[in-house]
């Protein structure tokens, strides 16, 4: 088991009569392999999971256990490393070029300028963008935008790959 959720809370102003519970008792589990698609209307809390999964946000009760590892008991260190070695996420940074967006992630990593670059260029070429990555996400249509968040994610190869949207 990849993933395991027990009885996830996420409660934004706790005990305030503004109180938000954006997750509300949730329990899951994700096997290596499988897809899965969570969705629901605006509002429901789905960015929210994501950021529980990708260990971006913690839960506010509930135990999520990553590889074997309950994510509460961990450091920001080594949240970070989980982050950088084990998620690939799906967004993009508008400043830089389609081949600098693919490589941030393995620059995280340590991996030194040319191989970091072969990397990125294998992975735009997987999503069918290898002569795209001088280009700036502004100069791209909507559809290539999204591939080079792609690109981004799977480049480091890693075992999770999270799309919000």
């Amino acid at each position: 088991m990849l993933i395991r959720l027990e009885n996830i809370y996420k409660i934004y102003g706790e005990g305030l009569e503004s109180e938000v519970r954006a997750l509300d008792g949730v329990s899951l589990t994700i096997d290596r392999g499988e897809f899965v698609a969570i969705a629901g209307a605006s509002g429901s809390g789905k960015s929210t999971m994501m950021n529980v999964l990708g260990c971006l946000d913690i839960p506010t009760y509930g135990e999520y256990w990553l590889d074997g590892q309950n994510v509460r008991e961990l450091t920001d260190k080594q949240l970070s490393h989980i982050r950088n070695k084990q998620i690939g996420f799906i967004f993009q940074i508008p400043e830089l070029t389609a081949l600098e967006n693919v490589e941030l992630p393995l620059i995280y990593q340590g991996i030194g300028p040319g191989k970091r670059q072969e990397l990125a260029q294998r992975a735009l070429e997987r999503v069918g963008l290898g002569s795209r990555g001088g280009h700036r996400p502004s100069e791209m249509s909507g559809g290539q935008q999204q591939r080079v968040a792609i690109a981004r994610a799977i480049s480091t190869s890693p075992p999770i790959i999270m799309a919000d949207e």
